[in-house]
């Protein structure tokens, strides 16, 4: 059984995202078809809990202080593996091809979650294992969706390095492969990690639109190969916009990218950044 007057006031503070940080009760009342009044009630409580803050001048709301403490709570002990567990399954499921989750730490991806592919060759992902930012699709929309700077100074470290057959190393090059990654929202790898391995990714962000992982799915090329290629692109990016709705996204996915900091990104023949 749930409290309707609680479910209405959730369904309030879900309407804050970074693409619209700021309400008015006229436009809360709007949107949802509350009563102005019930409104104005529920984000008294919310101020005055500090979930929520008003401007003392336009009289319109935004997220308050609480967001700030809850939010550090959550990201300190939610346990990713398992939130993206059900959503790998289900990916793992459409596509037959072993579904793998992977969360940024620092320079690197982790593999925190892995759902294998029902055919006795596969694709073989062992959670807890490392990998670069640079090489192959399940870790290639991280580093994307990453500040400029950081992308930056990620080509700068040791970590930019040959890791497979194909791998990207030529700085340029890579930057113009992050781009058309951002543009289509997803990557796609073919034997860059390791030979005769294809796979497709798609980022995943949190709650404040910050990239935070990637979602894909890899199997033998001679496999992959007989998929319908848009379809299992498709299901790739459902399950990443699922992810990133869970853990609290509400903005168009993919996220918007942040360019902050440009720093030494390649300049282009027109003296224009890229």
């Amino acid at each position: 059984m749930t409290v309707a007057s609680l479910g209405k006031a959730l369904d309030l503070l879900q309407l804050f995202t970074p693409s619209r940080p700021e309400w008015s009760v006229k436009e809360l009342s709007e949107v949802t078809g509350y009563p102005k009044g019930s409104i104005s009630r529920m984000l008294a409580t919310f101020v005055a809990r500090g979930f929520l803050r008003q401007d003392p001048h336009t009289r319109r709301y935004r997220l308050g202080p609480a967001f700030l403490v809850a939010t550090r709570l959550v990201h300190g002990h939610l346990d990713y593996g398992s939130l993206a567990e059900p959503v790998l399954q289900e990916l793992a499921a459409r596509t037959k091809e072993t579904a793998i989750w992977m969360v940024r730490v620092g320079w690197r991806s982790l593999c925190q979650a892995t759902v294998e592919s029902p055919f006795p060759v596969r694709m073989a992902a062992e959670v807890g294992r490392y990998a670069s930012l640079h090489s192959g699709a399940s870790n290639k929309p991280i580093l994307a969706f990453m500040d400029a700077g950081e992308i930056t100074e990620y080509l700068d470290s040791p970590y930019f390095v040959s890791r497979g057959p194909r791998t990207i190393v030529d700085a340029q090059k890579l930057w113009a492969h992050l781009a058309d990654i951002r543009q289509k929202g997803y990557a796609e790898s073919d034997s860059e990690v390791e030979p005769d391995i294809q796979a497709f990714g798609a980022p995943v962000f949190d709650a404040g639109g910050a990239v935070l992982g990637a979602v894909s799915v890899a199997g033998p090329c001679t496999r992959m190969s007989t998929h319908n290629p848009d379809e299992v692109i498709a299901s790739v990016q459902r399950a990443a916009q699922s992810l990133s709705w869970q853990l609290g996204w509400r903005g168009p996915w993919p996220a918007p990218w942040r360019p902050k900091g440009l720093g030494k990104e390649p300049i282009s023949r027109e003296g224009t950044r890229r």
